[in-house]
């Protein structure tokens, strides 16, 4: 087992003072660094490339999705060596497995290096450890570079941690350090990862913008569907020629004050009304807020040549406007429905009369 005060720094933090302040981390979620990941890994796979493969995640079970693309890599990679919390359901001849101890700080560390005869990349990112609630947008501070000469620095602290860690195994990755140093892009596989790179950007901001005309094609159904509620929690009925009735229930809060008036006036203009019932015997509560209202949307129905009357006042609603101070003695009201509408053809100039039996 190895000793651990020899347990290896973190990778990520002795990279960043290398590249610092030539290149600037950035934040990717776990879901972005198995793209990166892959895209690196496509190279190898797509080409056939020869390469020596560095890989860490922080836990095991990402190896258990991975299976059948490492085994892939496995045949045509010289040497793989996976770093992880267990053993990778890789066959061991295949890959040269590490498993870290719970305290190493490499646990806590995304990484992917590559090195082959015509480029060498390492991916590196460090765990926030910040709570999400999915697994993929686990955010990490994350490097990615081409430059040899950081990729000998982050070879020289992954090799000792095998020798730590497999010392029976070592001596093979030593061999194929050697024998694919890192270099400076050339070729066109370089070429080639750029455009995975730029085209999986591409196909995400094609997909951010479907998404966002989805959710513009929701918010207008939405909007119709609450339009289409308001004007039946606002229905304006005709009784009769010139005489409207507008039966209002439930609480009435200020949106729905406001409906109420602009819903009122449009079927007053449009149906010329004479005379408006405003029925409040479904209304549970009037307080100075829907009083106001009320007398706002009175005001306005008489600008337009219009006497509205108002019906169901309860004896416990009387009394609050009474306390709050709301003087109704200017508007023509109501006990009933019935009686309302009797007062509105009263105006008109009808009454009801009983039929006379013959």
């Amino acid at each position: 087992m190895p000793n651990p005060s020899n347990r290896l720094p973190s990778l990520y933090s002795s990279i960043r003072e290398i590249v610092a302040p030539d290149v600037e981390p950035f934040m990717a979620t776990k879901t972005t660094l198995v793209d990166l990941s892959h895209t690196l890994e496509n190279c190898i796979l797509r080409n056939k490339l020869p390469s020596v493969i560095f890989t860490g995640f922080q836990e095991s079970s990402h190896w258990r999705a991975e299976t059948q693309r490492y085994l892939e890599l496995a045949n045509i990679a010289t040497a793989i060596c996976i770093f992880a919390g267990g053993i990778p359901p890789v066959p061991e001849e295949r890959h040269i497995a590490v498993t870290l101890e719970p305290s190493d700080p490499l646990r806590q560390e995304w990484f992917l290096l590559v090195l082959t005869e015509w480029f060498c990349a390492l991916l590196c990112g460090l765990d926030n450890q910040l709570p999400v609630t999915e697994e993929g947008d686990r955010s990490f501070e994350t490097l990615l570079t081409f430059q040899p000469e950081v990729i000998e620095k982050a070879l020289d602290f992954l090799i000792p941690a095998v020798y730590r860690y497999r010392p029976d195994r070592a001596e093979e990755l030593e061999q194929a350090r050697r024998r694919f140093p890192p270099r400076v892009p050339s070729g066109p596989f370089f070429t080639q990862i750029i455009i995975d790179i730029v085209s999986h950007m591409q196909r995400r901001n094609d997909r951010q913008r479907q998404l966002l005309s989805e959710l513009q094609a929701l918010y207008e159904q939405q909007q119709t569907l609450e339009d289409t509620i308001a004007q039946l929690a606002v229905p304006v009925v005709p009784l009769f020629e010139g005489v409207l009735l507008l039966p209002l229930i439930g609480n009435i809060d200020s949106r729905r004050a406001q409906q109420v008036m602009e819903h009122l006036l449009t079927s007053i203009a449009e149906r010329a009304a004479d005379v408006v019932i405003i029925d409040i015997t479904g209304v549970p509560l009037v307080d100075s807020a829907v009083a106001n209202y009320l007398l706002q949307t009175i005001r306005a129905a008489r600008l337009l040549g219009t006497q509205v009357i108002i019906t169901g006042i309860r004896a416990a609603i009387a009394q609050t406007m009474i306390n709050l101070g709301i003087d109704l003695g200017s508007i023509m009201t109501r006990n009933t429905l019935r009686e309302g509408i009797a007062a509105a053809l009263a105006v008109l100039g009808y009454e009801i009369q009983p039929k006379k039996s013959i």
